[in-house]
């Protein structure tokens, strides 16, 4: 039930909304806490680790109280980095210290047997963590008054929709809201509803679809059949599968958080389609974003230290981004590399502009436009490729097979122009045969349509007619259905 795309999380997600409305509104948060832990105690594997979420909890509220009561500036320090050694610590422990551990014994040449083995890492690690060390800072800081109540300050730690996937929410945003649980609200529950079945059809008949193919060529590197235009499709096509998949799971958690009258984070704002590489990432993961920038950047002096020390802090930034995702190598060249790009962007930007305007396509801004979206869209898909090639994913090899990828992507072209059935045929044997090419066209296109939307989609859903509104959700349903590839239930980001 860990997997938000998962039967049993469906049943349970209706048992406690059916619940919910029925208690009065003072039980509501609690019953929610409840849940949010039979959510975390129901696979045997997350079971031994609510240990780790309830000391953090207690660890992180017992120092918003300390913190806020005493007046000492270095008392208020000493308790603070406390709380952060408990919470980052444990993170460090269970996600880095066998990477660690396997660098430095590579490094100085020692035995890395007892590193051998990953260790298990509690469920969420990465997003309740952020979410309590964002807490204590926000009370040391003065913007966010120390919660008395352990029980909802706990639910806020551990709300099932968010541990999984996040997005990592602000006790600002998330605490009034569990004090004042609202009623029930027809449009709302049926808006969330439509959200959770956009969510189920992103990730089966779109991610799901297109991670078939991803997973045969990014399993099998080196099959002599996947040359230049088989890598290139398929890296391009494994960006787009990321983000339905990762905002699949967003969808399926702003869509529970709706039903319950609770307004989550949105964590993504068409980034695909953004004109620069920089509003591609402010439209991106926007709560793990905002988080660094807020709890990161700014502290490391963000922008205010010349353009030198900017540079240095977003690549910090970068670099933390990519590791916080895995604990490999891959992760931190996929984070750097980003960063890169974000700095050349920024020092060129001036240039860029002058030179645009001698361009003639400048003049015409919807062919300017679809030229910047497509070269964002590599640019991103080239960091990517590590992302993809990390050892986080089973199989893979790290930066040996990104640089494979890199190695062989000018390769086999003479074979695409003389006999382009070769390379069809190389597709159709890792699952895009024509049919399927198809329903991803039509699939991708329904998504970039109904997100167009100017709204969230469980808002935009209710101002649609009813005479279209019906055929849609009957359409989703059916191809749900029909064209679902439901052998992977686990989300991407779920590993992080």
């Amino acid at each position: 039930m860990a997997s938000f795309f998962a039967a049993a999380y469906v049943v349970f997600l209706v048992g406690v909304c059916l619940v919910y409305f029925v208690l009065p509104k003072i039980v509501r948060p609690y019953w929610l806490l409840v849940c949010s832990m039979v959510f975390y105690l129901y696979d045997p594997a997350n079971a031994g680790f609510i240990v780790q979420l309830l000391a953090a909890s207690a660890a992180t509220w017992a120092a918003g109280l300390l913190i806020e009561r005493l007046r000492a500036p270095a008392a208020r320090r000493i308790v603070l980095g406390a709380a952060l050694a408990v919470c980052l610590g444990s993170l460090l422990f269970y996600k880095y210290f066998v990477f660690l551990g396997r660098s430095f014994a590579g490094l100085f040449g020692l035995d890395g047997a007892r590193f051998a083995h990953d260790l298990a890492a509690p469920l969420g690690i990465s997003y309740f963590t952020f979410t309590a060390v964002g807490y204590c800072v926000d009370v040391y800081r003065g913007n966010q008054a120390a919660e008395k109540d352990f029980l909802l300050y706990t639910l806020f730690v551990s709300f099932f929709p968010c541990i999984v996937t996040g997005p990592i929410e602000r006790a600002k945003h998330m605490l009034p809201q569990f004090k004042t649980p609202q009623a029930f609200d027809y449009n709302r529950v049926t808006g969330g509803m439509f959200r959770i079945l956009w969510g189920f059809f992103k990730k089966f008949v779109v991610a799901n679809t297109i991670g078939g193919a991803v997973d045969a060529v990014y399993g099998s590197l080196h099959n002599a059949s996947y040359t230049g235009p088989v890598l290139l499709l398929v890296s391009l096509l494994y960006t787009y599968q990321l983000y339905c998949d990762f905002s699949a799971a967003c969808d399926v958690a702003l869509g529970a958080g709706a039903v319950f009258g609770l307004k989550l984070t949105e964590n993504f704002r068409l980034p695909l389609r953004q004109h620069s590489f920089t509003e591609l990432w402010r439209h991106w993961h926007i709560s793990l974003t905002s988080w660094l920038r807020d709890y990161l950047y700014i502290p490391l002096g963000g922008n205010r230290k010349g353009a030198v020390r900017q540079y240095i802090n977003q690549l910090i930034v970068f670099l933390v981004s990519g590791l916080w995702h895995g604990a490999s190598l891959s992760m931190a060249v996929w984070g750097l590399l980003n960063g890169v790009y974000l700095c050349i962007g920024r020092a060129t930007q001036t240039a860029r502009r002058k030179l645009a305007r001698k361009n003639p396509l400048y003049y015409f801004k919807p062919v300017r436009r679809v030229l910047q979206a497509i070269l964002v869209y590599l640019m991103f898909t080239s960091c990517i490729v590590f992302f993809r090639a990390s050892e986080v994913f089973p199989g893979s090899a790290g930066l040996s097979d990104a640089v494979y990828i890199y190695s062989h992507l000018f390769t086999g072209w003479q074979t695409l122009f003389a006999a382009p059935q070769t390379v069809g045929r190389v597709c159709a044997a890792i699952g895009l045969t024509a049919r399927t090419s198809i329903v991803l066209a039509c699939s991708v296109l329904m998504v970039e349509t109904v997100e167009s939307a100017a709204e969230p989609v469980h808002q935009f859903i209710r101002r649609v007619p009813i005479f279209l509104r019906w055929p849609l959700y009957a359409a989703l349903s059916t191809a749900l259905l029909v064209f679902g590839s439901f052998g992977n239930s686990g989300s991407i980001y779920g590993r992080f």
